[in-house]
């Protein structure tokens, strides 16, 4: 289509507005509507995952994205149609949305496609089969004055809606122009150049077709999220930590370290696993650790053990050891823990298995009764 119309709107013979329709200023305006809905999109889901990020949550990705993906397709399809199709068509009639005041709802403009030479039932006055394809129809109806000058001689108005018909949809030519007055309003329509019409400029409303829906969507899709939430993930060997109550002296931080390191003892049990079965009885150890306030484990050592050098685990545990996590203290500590050691899962001869051992201890014996399936 090369070219396109121009409508001014005067009222009392004073200019009130003019507009452009033009297929160049439908693709413009409709991919200026997809673009604000995508990015309204992007922006609303980069919110909504920061939200659930800082309340420690997280989100299921296929859900997440499946559900922000649909709605905002389904939002720029319908933005762009929703547009296109208003940028296409001059609107009359009562509603705010309306590019000019009549007492009935009508396209005085509007672009059509390709087709026959009638629409909707309606027949076309212009007998130019050149211009029976793309292009523009003006709409009148009883009531209408003025006249079209279409490539002939004016042709008034009022003689295209006589009894016969009540409206009448002519084909705009590349050289037409009519004048249409409805009550006080005068709308004079004329083709153009296609270089003559406003590429870039779109009405400052034309968001308002297509603005409902896609905020009824993004706030579907923010309510939809919260079915995807999920707790945060974690790595595995993490070991939570145990909610103990609050350290404020070295007494009570001692304690809690030794209870920790009681119940991290399991571990030691790998280094009994390629010893003879005469290492495997329960026994003592003293572990030396020294940490920072955060709980890191600097180093490490064995103090002292039950099991003797027949039984070389030292070095094993001091690796197993130096593994271990420990909850921030109030200070920096350097400091010995007695550890029961818990033996392996290997079975036991039934005498070892009953067999009750006596391990000394820092300040008395500590005697400890071992049982098949105890810890």
């Amino acid at each position: 289509m090369k070219y396109a119309v121009e409508v001014a709107h005067l009222l009392n013979g004073e200019l009130v507005s003019v507009r452009h329709l033009s297929t160049r200023r439908e693709r413009y305006g409709a991919r200026l509507a997809a673009a604000l809905v995508a990015g309204a999109f992007i922006l609303g889901m980069a919110v909504v995952f920061g939200v659930v990020r800082a309340f420690g949550r997280a989100v299921y990705a296929p859900e997440f994205l499946g559900l922000w993906l649909a709605l905002g397709l389904l939002s720029i399809v319908f933005a762009h149609v929703c547009v296109s199709r208003r940028l296409g068509r001059y609107r009359l009639g009562t509603r705010l949305d309306a590019d000019g005041f009549a007492p009935f709802e009508l396209d005085l403009v509007r672009r059509v496609g390709r087709g026959s030479m009638f629409r909707r039932g309606r027949p076309v006055a212009s007998q130019d089969s050149a211009e029976a394809g793309e292009g523009f129809e003006l709409t009148v109806v009883a009531g209408m004055q003025g006249s079209i000058e279409n490539g002939r001689a004016p042709l008034p108005i009022e003689a295209l809606v006589g009894a016969g018909s009540r409206v009448r949809s002519v084909r705009l030519a590349r050289d037409a122009r009519a004048e249409v007055r409805v009550g006080p309003s005068l709308f004079v329509v004329r083709s153009v150049p296609l270089s003559h019409s406003v590429h870039g400029k779109v009405p400052r409303d034309f968001w308002r077709p297509f603005s409902r829906v896609a905020l009824g969507a993004l706030e579907v899709a923010a309510v939809g999220t919260l079915l995807s939430i999920i707790p945060p993930p974690q790595t595995i060997g993490d070991r939570p930590r145990a909610s103990g109550p609050r350290i404020t002296t070295p007494w009570e931080a001692e304690k809690r370290l030794r209870w920790e390191a009681q119940e991290q003892a399991a571990s030691l049990h790998q280094c009994f696993d390629p010893l003879p079965m005469s290492c495997q009885h329960p026994g003592y150890v003293g572990v030396g650790v020294s940490l920072n306030r955060d709980g890191e484990l600097r180093s490490n050592w064995i103090a002292r053990s039950t099991y003797g050098r027949e039984c070389p685990v030292d070095q094993c545990m001091k690796d197993v050891v130096s593994t271990w996590i420990f909850d921030p203290l109030p200070e920096a500590m350097r400091v010995v823990l007695p550890v029961q050691v818990l033996r392996t899962e290997k079975p036991l001869p039934p005498k070892v298995a009953r067999a009750e051992a006596t391990v000394p201890a820092g300040n008395g014996d500590l005697t400890v009764e071992w049982t098949r399936g105890g810890r």
